[in-house]
């Protein structure tokens, strides 16, 4: 039986390490890709050394099909992507230039939508896994985006990244659609990640279970998204907020 292969697009600060673990630990074969040589050496001892580390760029077209090309040549298939875009450093609407916006869109935005158009071309042609039970139709892939809480929600000094980011969320729902008849769900987890815990230290107040996701537990989140128990989910969005959408005002601690 063909062992599935997750490509991890992106490693961000801590989360990509988890993910490329709780795969790892689920029996993939792990592909973790970044855009940052320095990046990839730091990751290097938090994840296993099975997991086939690429270094290049994943924004464009003919990146995204190199990285995506690395994962067919090391382990013959591609099966599911995290995509953890980057996220941009602060700024504020009185900061706007249009080159370093149309830049920041292009990359994150465009990116989003390249990934997911070169990812299902290349699956296109591959057998698929065997199913995982008479009730679940095949799925062709999987793929899921990480994103931070500013897709749902922001706060002044934080213009361009909440643009951006809500702005996947948009390639989330449409290309859900798109691609559901060719047998590839798309998902995203928004979570409160460790880096929003470390900048906002009001976090506690805002936030019921007081405190940012664990990279581990959005590891767990993804998996369960990638995995045939989630056959029936495409176009949602997971959040992980310890019940912060639903809080009107601050809590008193």
């Amino acid at each position: 039986m063909p062992t599935p292969v997750t490509a991890i697009l992106g490693l961000g600060r801590e989360v990509g390490d988890a993910v490329a673990r709780r795969f790892d630990e689920l029996g993939h074969n792990v592909l973790a890709a970044d855009d940052s040589a320095e990046r990839l050496d730091t990751a290097r001892g938090a994840m296993p050394e099975d997991v086939l580390l690429h270094h290049g760029d994943l924004h464009t077209r003919l990146g995204l099909r190199n990285a995506l090309a690395a994962a067919v040549e090391g382990f013959g298939r591609i099966d599911n992507l995290v995509i953890i875009p980057s996220i941009e450093d602060p700024d504020t609407l009185q900061d706007f230039a249009q080159e370093r916006f149309d830049k920041a869109l292009a990359k994150t935005v465009r990116g989003a939508a390249q990934a997911l158009k070169v990812f299902a071309e290349r699956i296109g042609d591959q057998d698929d896994l065997p199913e995982a039970g008479v009730e679940r139709q095949r799925q062709k892939g999987t793929a899921t985006f990480v994103l931070p809480y500013s897709a749902l929600a922001t706060m002044p000094g934080r213009f361009t990244e909440s643009v951006t980011q809500s702005a996947v969320l948009g390639v989330v729902r449409a290309a859900s659609l798109e691609l559901a008849e060719a047998g590839i769900r798309v998902n995203a987890i928004v979570a409160i990640r460790p880096r929003e815990e470390k900048m906002e230290t009001w976090t506690a107040k805002r936030t019921p279970l007081g405190r940012a996701a664990l990279a581990d537990e959005i590891a767990d989140a993804a998996a369960f998204l990638a995995s045939a128990e989630a056959a029936i989910i495409t176009g949602a969005v997971l959040r992980l907020d310890g019940g912060r959408a639903g809080l009107a005002g601050v809590l008193d601690v």
